[in-house]
């Protein structure tokens, strides 16, 4: 049999690391879900090739993912919308046959970047609030300050002598791992919010600039996409009125609101705010 050529290695091997980036791009997307994920997997098995148009029968989806029928069209749709998915043809049987693509990399990987620095700040506000409460109670008052005379038990004379009585850290006593910013989930840090209040200088709610950007919308249904680039600018200065955002921070709530991936709930863990 005659050896693949290195041509044909390199195709390959750029295939399958482009299978690989597609599935990265839809795992971390926050608009797809874990059965957008399974439902890609069950049509990259059917893709010899970058160029081909798989299809897959509802039955064959049920089959590869446990999924229910429902729930295949639903996330197959889903998938379509988000530009993954390009219906492209179809074959005699009926079958949509598709064209898988890479569409949403750049705006997924904006999102990632966001996230990471968001995590980030939350962390790090995490860790001073407990340096702070340590400090709090090493400098508190000691209700046993002061002189104390040693028991009647104990003395030069006593039967047991006075001896040096320190604190020692306990041999077994195992180490204390703070969260990592990979493991910080949402419940983690929605029971951070309400166990550490905020300082008084921090805000407590949206300002009336922001409020008025984000009014009528849910908490994780995405902005209106601008028209324009000036109103993405006058969005963006809306939601940053009264906070010092920096440039890089400002540039990629511009991007995520221009691409329409923004939510509101979003755009206020990324500004530190607290949504009344």
């Amino acid at each position: 049999m005659k050896a693949p050529s290195k041509i044909h290695q390199t195709a390959e091997r750029s295939f399958a690391s482009w299978k690989f980036d597609i599935e990265n791009t839809v795992s971390a997307d926050p608009l797809a879900d874990g059965e957008c994920l399974q439902i890609l997997r069950a049509y990259l098995d059917f893709m010899p090739s970058l160029d081909a148009r798989p299809y897959r029968s509802l039955l064959d989806l049920q089959v590869a993912t446990s999924l229910a029928e429902n729930t295949i069209i639903d996330r197959r749709r889903k998938l379509v919308e988000l530009g993954y998915f390009k219906p492209d043809g179809k074959t005699s049987d009926g079958a949509v046959r598709y064209q898988i693509l890479n569409a949403r990399e750049s705006i997924v990987l904006d999102h990632q970047i966001v996230s990471r620095e968001t995590l980030r700040r939350l962390e790090a506000e995490k860790k001073e609030k407990v340096r702070f409460r340590r400090r709090k109670n090493i400098t508190a008052a000691s209700p046993n300050s002061g002189v104390m005379s040693p028991s009647r038990h104990e003395g030069p004379k006593a039967a047991q002598p006075l001896t040096a009585r320190g604190d020692s850290p306990s041999p077994r006593e195992g180490n204390y791992v703070y969260d990592t910013v990979e493991s910080l989930s949402m419940e983690r840090r929605e029971y951070l919010n309400r166990d550490i209040a905020p300082s008084s200088d921090e805000p407590q709610e949206l300002t009336s600039s922001y409020a008025s950007a984000t009014a009528g919308h849910e908490l994780d249904t995405p902005l209106p996409t601008p028209i324009d680039d000036a109103e993405a600018e006058s969005m963006v200065a809306a939601m940053c009125d009264g906070l010092a955002v920096s440039g890089f921070l400002h540039r990629r709530l511009k991007s995520m609101l221009a691409t329409g991936v923004l939510t509101p709930r979003m755009a206020s863990n990324i500004l530190g705010r607290r949504a009344a």
